[in-house]
């Protein structure tokens, strides 16, 4: 699998390929239909996405992403993408629907087949929809496959979906609309070490200001670093009892590593189900008996 930052550096194979369209943020469930029809298709299978939203580019209030870009990779590529080309959005959004397909999915992709979801807007100002692109693929002899909806019970995936139910704390709900745990990663930095003075030894990631920010919390999290994988209680706040932060931190206790030095280690805290609001304790023994109550609870559910 290729990334290409840009489409002027993709040389489309002679054989075509079958095109993908979308921002795709979080890769959910109904995303992964549009790209396993696409992968389905006996050509190469190509993601045409932007590395950052397009309403970005465009000035307007931007939503928080459910995915960065490198984790948006791995999943576009678990749903089968062979190549990903995350493509300069302010060099296409002046383009006519009609320019859109003759000089980007006909001339520079070769398309043969292109796929994406029911609601898809394309060309200046998004004066193109799923009906006009049919109508102008058809010119050049590409065939469109426009993906249903996918719903889980009574509701519509989606990405805006997801990311209220994340900021409402319906993680397990959330996970099931992306197909995978919802997770907070990078390199584990420094804290206050007041856990450890606790018995409770913890780890911080970072949180990224224009990822979504999970409803304040501990919740029970699986913790993967250095290879291998821990149950976790992972607290996303300001931890108003040793002293508030300023923004929300990603605060993990381990409950079965066995010690030592993780400072510098990549990790992944994946989130699997909110366990109860952050709250201020009168003591320092209240919140320890706390979190050991957490920590119970936490090892029979992730039993």
């Amino acid at each position: 699998m290729a990334v290409y930052n840009g489409l002027e550096i993709f040389n489309a194979p002679e054989c075509g390929t079958a095109v993908a369209l979308g921002f795709f943020d979080g890769v959910h469930l109904g995303h992964r239909a549009v790209i396993s029809s696409a992968s389905q298709a006996q050509l190469p299978c190509v993601v045409l996405t932007f590395s950052e939203n397009p309403l970005r580019t465009l000035g307007r209030e931007c939503p928080p992403t459910l995915t960065d870009n490198s984790r948006k990779i791995e999943l576009l590529t678990a749903a089968g993408a062979d190549d990903v080309i995350f493509a300069d959005f302010a060099r296409i959004k002046d383009m006519t629907p009609e320019e859109f397909v003759k000089k980007i999915l006909h001339d520079r992709l070769n398309a043969q087949k292109v796929f994406c979801g029911f609601n898809y807007r394309f060309g200046s100002g998004g004066a193109g929809d799923t009906e006009a692109l049919k109508e102008l693929c058809a010119a050049f002899g590409i065939g469109v496959t426009v993906c249903e909806p996918v719903a889980l019970g009574d509701e519509q995936i989606s990405s805006s979906m997801i990311r209220r139910l994340i900021a409402d704390g319906e993680i397990a709900r959330a996970n099931a609309m992306l197909g995978y745990r919802y997770g907070i990663s990078g390199v584990v930095s420094g804290g206050n070490h007041i856990g450890s003075e606790l018995g409770f030894p913890t780890i911080n990631i970072p949180m990224a200001v224009d990822m979504i920010t999970p409803r304040r919390g501990v919740y029970a999290s699986m913790i993967t670093v250095g290879g291998k994988s821990y149950r976790g209680a992972t607290n996303i706040g300001v931890h108003p009892t040793v002293g508030a932060n300023d923004s929300p931190l990603c605060e993990s206790f381990l409950i079965d590593f066995p010690g030592g030095d993780l400072y510098g280690s990549f990790a992944v805290c994946e989130l699997c189900d909110f366990i109860r609001e952050e709250q201020r304790f009168s003591s320092f023994d209240k919140l320890t008996a706390q979190i050991k109550k957490d920590c119970d609870r936490i090892k029979t559910i992730l039993s």
